[in-house]
């Protein structure tokens, strides 16, 4: 089963704004505006990619209000990885 994350192209200019200086940003270069369907080898290297982040008790999403919409939806990514 494929994982999807929809992006606006404001996710899209964030992502690219903070580029390849977490790995949650940087798993996610290359995804476009709309609906990208994720592989679940893909997946999994995302959630991996993210959780590496928070490696030395630092938070989920470096640089990313956590407030935002992009944020939620890689939260409800996370949590649907299974």
């Amino acid at each position: 089963m494929p994982y999807t994350l929809t992006l606006t192209a404001e996710d899209v200019q964030t992502i690219q704004f903070v580029g390849g200086r977490y790995g949650w940003s940087h798993s996610l270069r290359g995804m476009e505006t709309g609906t990208n369907e994720i592989s679940e080898a893909d997946a999994w290297e995302i959630k991996d990619a993210i959780t590496e982040d928070t490696f030395g008790g630092h938070s989920l999403f470096p640089m990313l209000d956590h407030r935002s919409d992009l944020a939620s939806n890689l939260l409800d990514l996370l949590d649907s990885i299974v």
